[in-house]
């Protein structure tokens, strides 16, 4: 192989190594966006209350991201504060509740989403369309408001 064959080479090399970089920005992602749930699937099976609740009212029914914080409102009187945690690179996601602190009171769906968004350990999507996975049957469908 002669000089300019090698060159060429590791430039080709050089290239495709940055190129294949496959990581989400998972502040573009998150950072600074409301979105609506506007789904829940739980084990599998969709909520069919979603069509009366999930688009009852603009008010309710959303999550906002932070740098570090999440905080959104289930239904009216339900909010949900606390911190998440994501990683790009494999699209994990750790989600502490610190408000409320249990379900006690809450509507089935508020306790779904609750008790999903709680045990979360993964993401799909973009800042337009998200959803939060607890597990391959169970997650959040969320989409971005403006």
């Amino acid at each position: 192989m002669n000089k300019t064959s090698k060159i060429i080479t590791l430039l080709i090399l050089a290239i495709l190594a940055t190129a294949c970089d496959t990581s989400d920005d998972v502040a573009e992602i998150f950072n600074g966006h409301r979105f609506k749930i506007t789904g829940i699937t739980y084990n599998g099976i969709k909520t069919t209350q979603e069509s009366e609740e999930l688009y009852s009212a603009d008010d309710t029914y959303y999550i906002t991201f932070t740098a570090q914080t999440v905080q959104g409102m289930l239904a009216a009187g339900t909010p949900v504060e606390g911190t998440w945690k994501a990683e790009g690179k494999d699209r994990t996601m750790v989600v502490n509740l610190l408000r409320p602190q249990s379900a006690d009171g809450m509507s089935e769906i508020c306790r779904l989403i609750y008790f999903t968004l709680k045990d979360a350990t993964s993401y799909g999507g973009d800042k337009n369309v998200l959803r939060i996975y607890r597990d391959s049957n169970t997650y959040i469908d969320l989409s971005a408001k403006q």
